[in-house]
């Protein structure tokens, strides 16, 4: 009888788990890679500030970026992270979706609270990209 209510138990757990969004259970919003073109075109048009960093590696940044990211490695972000203003949306990109969820969580604990991280990420990017190589 135990084990069967905490079986029970444990699928009500899991029905309500994956019930909730992503954004409910970190507080960090999603934007799928598709609409990320229509949001810094907004960012343009409304002036709203929002900051673009990618947190992949210099070397995989330099490789192929997208124009209006800035670089933000994820292994010195600890270091780096003050530069970028509180009181702005904060948009985050990686190569999977990976470092950028790390990173939004990062930010969340240094007291940041409009985060978004670009879901797809890089590897679903299909506009173009610039290089520095």
């Amino acid at each position: 009888m135990k084990y069967l209510k905490f079986t029970m138990m444990a699928l009500l757990l899991l029905i309500l788990l994956t019930g909730c969004d992503e954004e409910a259970l970190t507080g960090i919003k999603q934007l799928d890679v598709n609409d990320l073109p229509y949001r810094m075109a907004e960012s343009v048009e409304t002036n709203d500030g929002a900051v673009y960093i990618d947190v992949r590696e210099d070397y995989e940044y330099n490789e192929a970026y997208i124009d209006g990211f800035e670089n933000y490695p994820l292994s010195t972000l600890e270091d780096t992270y003050m530069e970028l203003p509180k009181d702005k949306e904060i948009i985050i990109i990686c190569r999977s979706g990976n470092r950028s969820m790390k990173a939004g969580q990062y930010l969340k604990e240094q007291g940041y609270d409009n985060i978004t991280n670009v879901k797809g990420a890089m590897l679903d990017w299909k506009g173009e990209t610039k290089s520095n190589n």
